[in-house]
């Protein structure tokens, strides 16, 4: 789930990231600048990361190189962790899940709860992303839901499109996660460094207090994903409700295998795409041995 605030800046001094995406004209004439003598407004940050020099030319939206991404705890989002994880554990999943689900579902959902909020009780595991580069938007993303989506068979003709759902908020605590993480984000924004440039939240605004208002205010601007989708081949015991085995191989079916981020059971604590490469390096030795074995 991703929350996009959105600030203004009254005292940001030029070039200001935002600019990178709002005036070609200026790009335009920074890139000729810096093609014909090296200088210019972008020219530090091209000649400092190589890898913003692309095969047509700089990149031009260099202020998203360096560090821009926080992945933080629940405990380092708020004091009141364990109130939430107290809340998580008297919540009924039967009740957050589709009507008639297959019972190995709900107790996978068991499972994966319990998994989750032993992570909400770390100091160490990311259950929040931040993501911000000085722009206009921030991403406060909720890294380890608790809430449960489906994919479900539309008709019987097999080229029809399935239904989804990502079940969006459907676990109560979710949103309690969303809004320690706005009020965290509310704090960084009003310290000193941010306050001299004139940083002023525009949406869903500063008129925005207290939980019932903010939680409105998330309902209505919050995407249901950030394009980092598990789960729907997940890796787990067949009792609780898994597709695919330790080897990949999926259940009651040979000679086929799932090598993508479907088959993780929950959000990894980062981007997915990392996560990927690692499975399919694994999954790339467990099928050649498999082949060896005839």
């Amino acid at each position: 789930m991703f929350t996009g605030v959105t600030y203004d800046y009254s005292k940001y001094p030029s070039p200001s990231p935002g600019l990178y995406f709002s005036d070609p004209t200026w790009v335009d004439q920074q890139l000729k600048i810096y093609y014909e003598n090296r200088t210019g407004k972008i020219s530090h940050r091209l000649e400092s990361d190589v890898s913003l020099i692309t095969e047509t030319g700089p990149d031009t939206q260099a202020y998203l190189s360096g560090t821009t991404v926080v992945f933080l705890s629940l405990r380092r989002l708020t004091n009141e962790y364990q109130k939430i994880i107290a809340s998580a554990k008297k919540t009924d999943l039967a009740k957050a899940l589709p009507a008639g689900i297959d019972r190995t579902i709900l107790e996978g959902y068991k499972a994966q709860q319990a998994a989750i909020l032993a992570d909400y009780g770390s100091p160490d595991t990311g259950v929040h992303e931040l993501a911000f580069a000085g722009g206009e938007t921030v991403a406060l993303v909720v890294l380890k839901p608790l809430s449960r989506g489906s994919i479900l068979i539309n008709s019987s003709n097999p080229l029809d499109d399935p239904v989804f759902d990502y079940g969006t908020f459907q676990h109560p605590v979710d949103m309690q996660v969303a809004i320690a993480m706005y009020k965290k984000f509310r704090q960084f924004v009003a310290a000193e460094p941010w306050q001299a440039v004139g940083m002023r939240e525009t949406r869903p605004g500063p008129s925005v207090m207290g939980d019932a208002a903010i939680e409105f205010a998330i309902r209505n601007i919050t995407q249901s994903t950030w394009s980092h989708p598990v789960g729907t081949c997940a890796m787990l015991p067949r009792k609780y409700g898994g597709v695919v085995d330790s080897k990949l191989r999926v259940y009651g079916v040979q000679s086929l295998s799932v090598v993508d981020a479907s088959m993780m059971p929950t959000i990894p604590a980062s981007h997915t795409s990392s996560t990927v490469y690692a499975v399919a390096e694994k999954a790339a030795d467990i099928i050649k041995a498999r082949r060896r074995k005839g």
